[in-house]
């Protein structure tokens, strides 16, 4: 019954690449063994080996003959398969599984409890683990490690409660996580493994962790999700630093995947002298990788502003708080600094904030709300920033001015047009939220337009054009003549680069209604 319920086993799961057996050879082999099975398809769609599964009748016991009837596999087996790809055949004894390659040579003898196959040369494999099915892969507890299954040699020690994928030499590693029947692992923390010498070269520490790709990972710790680079990348700074064994830095600037800034608005800055008693203060944030729908350039934005604050400004460093990829805890943590700073300076503080990244409407109320690198776009209202919240807090604070820039647009769409939020797939117009106290707000578009990047100079549209009229007038510029210079610039480029109109605005709160014009930045 065993062998019927197998040769029915092979007939369901055949798919493609059916070929044709060599009844000769297939006779051959039933007058040797008491059960031929010729296999058309080697588990891999069509593209892997053609091989004959056989056993004798006196043992019961499994083995392997390639085509042309050379035993390959000894008939000592309680399975045989070809789960592995083209190169391999895992055997099984004594519910302890190994490996053959198809020149009949033994690498791994039969002494794990179970496998899972990556690619790349190598497979996870388990010791102590327990079946919750009739899978090699099926495996509660036990610990985990890995193989180079070319040399047969266990490269990490099987010390670790789960595993994940293979790419760019680094594997991901779990300790205190429990995988479930969906083979989901829950808990525990996240790291990585030099899979071709064992090495743990990044810190078993993070709550969420992808795996690598073009050479960097988005990783979660404490709430904060951020990129961070391959270490084993020739000339990373990373790699420097994991190898003698200390931790990634958490406020280490985050890692972009776009060009570094190299465009005219980023050299030749116009620098003035700094304003030590300046009661400036600048606060920006650059949002650029969020899970699904990274911001190009924003941290380009981010990064060239706070230079412009620096040496066009003249605002002392110290002054100056940039939060890159910030999280809904670091977007609040910035308005509570904003309140300390404004409660110290009792009337005299300014306050620029700046952000570059997504903004999202809330369906249900047309609201406008920030998104944290750590928001759902689905579920703002729950994780993310109200703008209403953000001008209510601000225009409450006794400040000299507020001065906002918001490079985001809030219909629903993200700088390259992907529909962030609208289920409906039709960009949506929010209502003008206003500013209150003293504030005046710069913002990349109106209505239900996009805010876009300017792909040639590695920035968001809107940014280029206002560090742009920075650079010009190095810094000497009211808001009315900056407010013309950018929304004119914006509204033609907009059109010629996009094809698409992007019109920035400008939003005063009642009380400057009279005299934004003539306020400056410095």
């Amino acid at each position: 019954m065993k062998k019927i319920l197998f040769s029915i086993l092979f007939v369901i799961i055949a798919t493609v690449g059916f070929t044709q057996e060599n009844q000769a050879v297939t006779e051959r082999l039933e007058q040797k063994y008491g059960y031929v099975h010729y296999n058309d398809f080697g588990f891999n769609l069509g593209d892997g080996p053609l091989y004959y599964n056989v056993s004798y009748d006196k043992n019961g016991k499994e083995g392997a003959c390639d085509v042309n009837g050379k035993e390959i596999v000894p008939c000592k087996y309680d399975m045989v398969n070809g789960l592995f790809g083209n190169d391999y055949l895992v055997v099984k004894l004594d519910e302890k599984y190994g490996m053959y390659d198809w020149k009949g040579r033994e690498i791994v003898p039969c002494r794990y409890d179970g496998m899972l196959g990556f690619g790349n040369d190598f497979i996870s494999v388990n010791i102590g683990g327990q079946k919750y099915a009739q899978s090699i892969d099926a495996i509660f507890g036990g610990k985990w490690g890995y193989i180079n299954i070319l040399t047969g040699k266990e490269v990490v020690p099987c010390k670790y409660d789960a595993v994940g994928g293979i790419s760019e030499n680094l594997a991901l590693v779990n300790t205190g996580g429990q995988q479930n029947a969906k083979r989901d692992v829950i808990g525990g923390k996240w790291g990585y493994v030099d899979i071709n010498t064992g090495k743990e070269i990044i810190p078993v520490e993070y709550d969420n962790a992808s795996s690598f790709d073009k050479g960097v990972a988005r990783v979660t710790k404490d709430g904060q999700t951020t990129l961070i680079k391959n270490p084993l990348k020739e000339g990373n700074a990373i790699a420097l630093a994991q190898s003698s064994g200390a931790k990634r830095d958490p406020n280490a600037p985050a890692v972009s995947r776009y060009p570094a800034p190299n465009s005219d608005v980023d050299k030749d800055i116009p620098q003035v002298k700094t304003n030590e008693n300046s009661n400036e203060f600048a606060f920006i944030i650059a949002n650029e990788n969020y899970p699904d729908a990274p911001v190009p350039f924003a941290l380009n934005d981010g990064r060239m502003f706070k230079e412009y604050c620096q040496k066009t400004l003249g605002l002392p460093e110290k002054h100056i708080h940039l939060f890159e990829d910030a999280t809904v805890g670091k977007i609040i943590a910035a308005v509570e600094q904003i309140k300390e700073i404004a409660g110290a300076y009792d009337g005299e503080a300014e306050i620029i904030l700046y952000y570059a990244g997504h903004g999202v409407p809330d369906e249900k109320k047309n609201s406008a709300w920030l998104l944290p690198v750590d928001g759902n776009g689905s579920d703002i209202t729950a994780t993310g920033y109200s703008l209403e919240k953000l001008y209510a807090e601000l225009g409450a604070l006794k400040l000299k001015s507020v001065t906002v820039f918001l490079d985001a647009c809030f219909s629903g769409t993200s700088r390259e047009d992907a529909m962030l939020a609208s289920a409906r797939g039709v960009a949506i117009k929010v209502k003008d939220e206003a500013p209150k106290g003293n504030m005046v707000v710069f913002s990349a578009s109106t209505g239900d337009e996009t805010a876009h990047q300017f792909e040639e100079k590695g920035h968001g549209l809107f940014t280029y054009f206002l560090l742009k009229e920075l650079q010009q007038t190095q810094g000497n510029v009211n808001f009315g003549e900056l407010s013309d210079y950018v929304t004119k610039q914006v509204k033609r480029q907009s059109v010629v680069i996009n094809n698409k109109r992007q019109t920035p605005t400008v939003i005063p709160s009642a009380a400057l209604a009279d005299g934004w014009q003539g306020m400056k930045l410095r």
